[in-house]
């Protein structure tokens, strides 16, 4: 399991804090990306579900905090910059707080470039369980 915190400039620690007391993170399990950031929301997210990985850049006009942007895109941000989208099949239900359809996700961390390569080796490891299967 691997952790990658959220990015946080000081307007992110200052006005999200409250809502999100402890560091907000996206995590990488087995089969999963969580992403959690307090009061504000979350995702749990099948790697079996995820169809692109890229990067983008969020503006600092977009906010900070859960945001909903065109084309079904929910954002956890708390810092602009850098960001990576994940494009979803089938669309998900995200937290927002309240639930939200999702057809693609921005998240900003810390290590980008890490958790993109984590993120492809996982992704390349469950696809390839599924195309796969062990022998009964």
């Amino acid at each position: 399991m691997l952790r990658f915190p959220l990015r946080r400039g000081w307007p992110g620690k200052i006005f999200l804090t409250p809502l999100c007391p402890r560091a907000p993170y996206v995590e990488l399990t087995g089969d999963s990306v969580r992403i959690r950031m307090g009061m504000l929301g979350g995702a749990d997210i099948p790697l079996t579900s995820i169809s692109r990985v890229g990067r983008m850049s969020w503006p600092w006009w977009g906010g900070l905090g859960v945001r909903i942007g065109g084309r079904g895109l929910v954002a956890y941000i708390a810092r602009s910059g850098p960001a990576a989208l994940i494009d979803l099949s089938p669309p998900r239900q995200v937290r927002m707080p309240l639930p939200w359809t999702a057809q693609r996700i921005a998240v900003a961390v810390d290590d980008l470039d890490g958790f993109l390569a984590a993120l492809a080796a996982q992704k390349i490891v469950i696809d390839a369980e599924r195309e796969d299967p062990a022998p009964e």
